[in-house]
């Protein structure tokens, strides 16, 4: 009863914010929703991982199309759902302002958000990375699949900041262990992970991993105020320099700051792989 209450509540807080965009033409350059344009539904469930112990609130954005058809989707992962950032107004969560984005965009896809801020510092770097990241893949990914029409082979993970860090770690984890569970990692404003194990770690792991890997990594980056911009595209640089089989990396710059970078990011991203 609770769960279903609570999909309900969010699902008409979504549809609220569209009615907003559509009233005033949105924020931070976004345009509204035509009039008239069929809205999206969110729904959400509780995950206790066995994995790290912890437990987490998910969100999933199902697309208007999702509720009269029988096609499956591409599923967008994002790490950090419940971040409050102040994307679109202050009550945004990350969750809510790239539902927003599909959204006006009509992008054909699910976005699934992962709760958990408070756990940043745990889970997105390593070695918490590593339960973190084999809970998203073999408990939600797993309860998404069993609960919702996807598309095994379109599956995304995007995370700011420490997020973006953790991102690349589930990229060289993967690679190490040769099996790739996403086709596309959006790493935004990518932090150092601090200490032994920074991002150098990292690309030694996927130097060592001597296997293809069949993915394409998405690097973003900002250059207004204090950025990681000057670290992700130097990163950008060695990883294209080392040329892995089966890689494609790809790099965008944005006029934006740390935070700032998210949305647009996220937004060209959905342009490239999820038109």
């Amino acid at each position: 009863m609770q769960a279903r209450f609570a999909s309900a509540v969010r699902s008409l807080f979504l549809w609220c914010m569209v009615l907003t965009l559509a009233a005033c033409g949105g924020g931070g350059g976004s345009e509204g929703v035509p009039p008239g344009e069929p809205v999206g539904r969110v729904e959400t469930f509780t995950i206790a991982s066995a994995r790290n112990g912890a437990t987490y609130e998910i969100s999933v954005y199902l697309p208007a199309s999702y509720a009269t058809g029988t096609r499956t989707y591409p599923v967008i992962y994002a790490v950090e759902g419940d971040a409050r950032h102040g994307y679109f107004n202050a009550s945004d969560t990350r969750f809510d302002a790239f539902a927003r984005v599909m959204q006006r965009r009509g992008t054909q896809a699910i976005l699934v958000g992962i709760g958990g801020v408070y756990r940043r510092n745990t889970d997105f770097l390593l070695p918490g990375a590593e339960r973190y990241h084999a809970f998203i893949v073999q408990e939600l990914v797993a309860r998404i699949q069993s609960q919702y029409r996807v598309d095994p082979s379109r599956r995304a993970l995007t995370g700011l900041s420490h997020g973006g860090y953790f991102v690349l770690a589930a990229l060289a984890l993967e690679a190490t262990a040769g099996t790739i569970r996403f086709s596309h990692f959006l790493s935004t404003e990518a932090s150092t992970g601090g200490g032994d194990a920074g991002v150098d770690t990292l690309e030694q792991r996927l130097a060592q991993a001597g296997r293809p890997v069949p993915t394409t990594l998405f690097l973003a980056g900002g250059s207004q105020g204090t950025t990681n911009g000057s670290l992700v595209l130097s990163l950008y640089g060695r990883l294209r320099a080392a040329n892995y089989a089966g890689m494609t990396v790809e790099h965008m710059g944005f006029a934006a700051s740390h935070v700032g970078t998210d949305v647009p990011a996220f937004e060209e991203a959905l342009g490239r792989y999820f038109p």
